[in-house]
């Protein structure tokens, strides 16, 4: 099987976050995708069980678990069957997502993001090792749904961007209770250069606490919320990734529909033994 190894929302090679994405997979079992998601340790790797001309159905692993949906799996998934030219489709789990290649950018259409309830501020800020008072007041915590259940925190400013730390056994209770914590997503007005708008970190678990480059999920979550608070059409650039080494952009569309965009770099070509 033909193994793809490319670097999704990054301006340059070696950054981003990294995807593998296995074709002519349909031989494998579900116990076998989740071994070789396992052994490929990124953040998530996909199987393409099937192709037809701009069409291919495809699944999502995280090294523990099989998502319905993922931001950056879905961009580097068609950029990869797509060469990067024209409009790609991925049916996955969650439905149909179209990707669209517009120059060196591929733009994906997420599933619809189901905004959620507001979320307590101190439990928030316990979740992230914070103090309150180190959470932007200008922004709600709120809770919203696009595959993962995403907690959206706004913290002040890029040092206690910097300073946020999951804690595990909170998240663990709020993951196993009924408010379904899946992912931590923190953002903040502040931004590393002048050409960004926002910067962002997003922790989950997959085996032990991780922290994610980029999730194309949480930014499209994220585009939602704030669409929901301007209430007008916009967009913006986010870095994320930064504080591991893993430099990020996404790019955020909102208007009639809502685009989360970026470039994908190719790492690697090779081949799966079974």
């Amino acid at each position: 099987m033909d193994l793809t190894i490319v670097d999704v929302f990054a301006e340059r090679r070696y950054a981003g976050n990294q995807l593998a994405v296995v074709q002519d997979a349909a031989g494998l079992s579900t116990v076998q995708m989740q071994d070789i998601a396992r052994e490929m340790n990124f953040s998530e790797t996909t199987f393409v069980l099937s192709r037809e001309e701009q069409r291919a159905r495809v699944r999502i692993f995280t090294p523990e678990w099989e998502l319905p949906f993922a931001g950056h799996p879905t961009l580097g998934t068609a950029w990869v069957l797509a060469e990067g030219r024209g409009r790609y489709t991925l049916d996955l789990d969650a439905g149909a997502v179209p990707v669209d290649f517009e120059a060196d950018l591929g733009w994906m259409t997420p599933p619809p993001v189901k905004l959620g309830a507001e979320f307590d501020r101190q439990a928030a800020a316990e979740l992230i090792s914070l103090d309150a008072g180190r959470l932007d007041p200008e922004f709600p915590v709120q809770l919203a749904e696009v595959g993962p259940t995403f907690i959206l925190i706004g913290v002040a400013g890029l040092d206690a961007l910097r300073d946020a730390r999951l804690d595990e056994a909170l998240h663990q209770r709020y993951l196993a209770d009924e408010v379904g914590v899946q992912c931590v997503f923190l953002f903040t007005r502040e931004s590393y250069g002048p050409d960004a708008d926002y910067a962002a970190r997003m922790f989950f678990n997959s085996g032990g606490p991780r922290e994610d480059p980029a999730t194309g999920s949480a930014n499209s979550a994220f585009a939602a919320y704030l669409g929901a608070l301007r209430g007008t059409e916009f967009e913006a650039v986010v870095d994320q990734g930064v504080e591991i080494k893993r430099p990020s952009r996404l790019y955020l569309r909102v208007g009639d529909a809502i685009q989360v965009g970026g470039k994908v770099q190719l790492a690697v070509r090779g081949e799966l033994v079974q």
